[in-house]
């Protein structure tokens, strides 16, 4: 399989009753990221992270030499520590996942000096504003955004109105998230629709970065035109859907390679693409 790089927050977090849970975007988007790709973790999880934690990442083969566990634990501001990835073998994709602006621009730097290009998968911070969002949108190949943050933005205007407003802030591909109705992609001209898979609501924790990595999984090994981020999308629809039906990222450690396609081809004949 091509190779993955995931750049993002790893923490230890509460959800509701459960404790000790594995968290932070860039969690998230590893685990969903794995099973497409050979994936590496870039991130500061520190000292007091468990090592039982630890051992799942281990046992569902993420590479976790580029993550530091000495210090204090991240957190949404700084999440990225001081040792850098330095191999870019096989690297078809990498994916920045809701950094702040400095430790953003700092992961674009550093993978622009890995002398292989990848596909460049950002999911800014939804807190960003305008400044930020232009930097990830110059740094990727494909820019993820939820559709309520880019009309916001884009000062409440439509769905394809907010989609162009992003795309012209330089990003090649821009697609657009809104949950259970899927979302819109941009390339270039075109733009098309995609579908969510249909569920029952549950905990929404961590089902953004997780379709951020499922994509750039995806990504890694079918390249970035236009057909293979529709059919990314959908496959990120599919893997992010899995973490509306468990408490944290419960659901999503239990799937795998065969889970992926066999949601992803239901969503195909529902849908008929």
């Amino acid at each position: 399989m091509s190779a993955l790089l995931v750049a993002g927050a790893v923490l230890i977090e509460d959800v509701g009753d459960a404790r000790a849970l594995i968290g932070g975007a860039g969690a998230y988007a590893a685990i969903a990221g794995a099973p497409l790709a050979t994936t590496q973790l870039w991130a500061q999880a520190g000292s007091g992270f468990p090592p039982q934690a630890r051992t799942i990442f281990e046992n569902h083969r993420i590479d976790l030499a580029g993550v530091s566990w000495d210090g204090t634990s991240a957190s949404a501001a700084v999440s990225l520590p001081e040792i850098e990835p330095t191999s870019a073998e096989d690297l078809g994709a990498a994916a920045v996942v809701r950094l702040g602006p400095a430790e953003a621009e700092r992961a674009f730097a550093v993978i622009a000096r890995l002398g292989q290009r990848p596909t460049v998968v950002v999911a800014p911070h939804r807190a960003c504003d305008r400044g930020h969002l232009q930097a990830c949108a110059q740094a990727a190949d494909i820019l993820v955004l939820p559709l309520a943050v880019a009309a916001a933005l884009a000062g409440g205007v439509d769905a394809l109105a907010a989609g162009m407003w992003v795309r012209d802030l330089g990003a090649k591909a821009v697609v657009l998230t809104a949950g259970i109705l899927g979302g819109l992609i941009i390339y270039g001209d075109k733009a098309v629709t995609y579908a969510s898979m249909p569920m029952p609501k549950g905990s929404s924790r961590g089902t953004g970065a997780a379709f951020s990595g499922a994509l750039a999984g995806w990504c890694a090994g079918e390249g970035a035109d236009f057909r293979a981020i529709k059919r990314g999308c959908a496959m990120a629809s599919a893997v992010a859907g899995i973490c509306d039906q468990g408490v944290g990222p419960k659901k999503l450690l239990a799937a795998g390679r065969k889970e992926y396609i066999e949601r992803f081809n239901r969503l195909r004949r529902t849908n008929k693409f």
